[in-house]
């Protein structure tokens, strides 16, 4: 008698567990998407990253990874005696995306405040009259005082290595923001290097020498906003020299320069003075140039220059406020600017409490 291909007992055995699973997974992901559809609907316009930003925050944080797992790669491989591929940045990324935690407001702080720095840098540059050479960071290296000469021939240095290697160099950082991105790629790395079919126990001792050895090798003082620092530090510009300096360092494309001079006027760290530089709306900034008594053409210099690099500025708005932005007394700009100089833990406890009311 031959068998009945449709006799139930005869059948094969389905496993419908992974597809239930499936269907589970697909069911959040479904979810996920519309709540992200959702928020994106409602972002206000000027919210939004553009295209452009989204893609070089990317492209930073993908070099950046991709630099920190070579070199943890590399020394657990010499530990080991053993060749391992170097792991692609991308799917590091794309791991450590899935997994949350590159959803840290610290590190997309950062991310997003060197990408646009970096971006007004070059509109600014391309926005040159032309045939205009930069002098300022020339005059300054080439002066007779010593310690600025030095510390402008540095800021040359750094800002050309940012612009040639960028992220690939893996540590303009600061020291706990790189310290994170080493042990989550670490982490990353281990997952990609089990699956290969490495030992475990060997293998962690290897990856946390690897990047123990890295967060030693890196050093704070490289980073272009420390050395822009210095080099603010440096000058140490008067009153009166302060606006000519601030709207020479944007006119010659060098906003981690203007950066760290504001700063070092107001007494905050860069990234607080980064952060008033790169607000489109930029009230604060005015209030802080005429704090030091930048005058009414300094101001619109600064202005127009901000304005004509980074779209998301209305210059018309700016020319409407420009009288009564230079009417402001700078004792009542000084007042106005007061918590700027409380520590930053402080002022952001004061912020979160006033977003939370009574």
């Amino acid at each position: 008698m031959s068998a009945d291909p449709n006799d139930a007992l005869r059948a094969p055995q389905v496993t419908v567990a992974p597809l239930v699973a499936r269907a589970a997974v697909a069911d959040r992901r479904a979810d996920r998407r519309l709540q992200t559809a959702i928020e994106d609907f409602f972002l206000a316009e000027n919210d939004r990253l553009d295209d452009r930003t989204r893609a070089a925050i990317g492209t930073l944080l993908t070099d950046a990874i991709g630099a920190i797992a070579g070199e943890i790669v590399g020394h657990a491989a010499r530990q080991l005696s053993g060749q391992w591929p170097r792991p692609g940045g991308a799917g590091l990324v794309s791991r450590l995306s899935a997994s949350g935690l590159l959803r840290d407001a610290g590190l997309m702080s950062e991310l997003l405040g060197q990408t646009r720095q970096d971006l007004l840098a070059d509109a600014l540059r391309s926005n040159r009259a032309p045939g205009a050479q930069p002098v300022l960071l020339a005059q300054l290296a080439g002066c007779g005082d010593g310690v600025i000469a030095a510390a402008a021939r540095l800021y040359l240095q750094t800002e050309n290595r940012r612009r040639t290697v960028g992220g690939a160099h893996g540590s303009d950082f600061p020291a706990h923001l790189h310290r994170q991105l080493i042990w989550w790629t670490a982490a990353a790395v281990r997952e990609q290097l089990i699956a290969a079919g490495g030992r475990l126990d060997r293998l962690d001792r290897a990856l946390v020498a690897g990047a123990q050895r890295s967060i030693a090798a890196h050093d704070d003082d490289d980073r272009l906003d420390a050395v822009a620092l210095r080099l603010a530090a440096a000058i140490d510009a008067r009153p009166e020299e302060l606006p000519d300096l601030l709207a020479g360092a944007l006119d010659e494309g060098y906003p981690a320069l203007f950066c760290a001079i504001l700063a070092h006027a107001l007494g905050i760290d860069f990234g607080e003075a980064r952060a008033l530089v790169l607000d489109p709306e930029g009230d604060v900034l005015w209030f802080a140039l005429r704090a030091h008594h930048a005058d009414r053409a300094s101001i619109a210099r600064v202005g127009l220059a901000l304005a004509d690099a980074d779209p998301r500025r209305d210059i018309e708005a700016f020319a409407d406020d420009l009288d009564a932005i230079a009417a402001i007394t700078p004792d009542d700009a000084r007042v106005a600017l007061a918590t700027l100089s409380l520590p930053a833990d402080f002022r952001a406890a004061v912020r979160a409490l006033g977003r939370i009311g009574a």
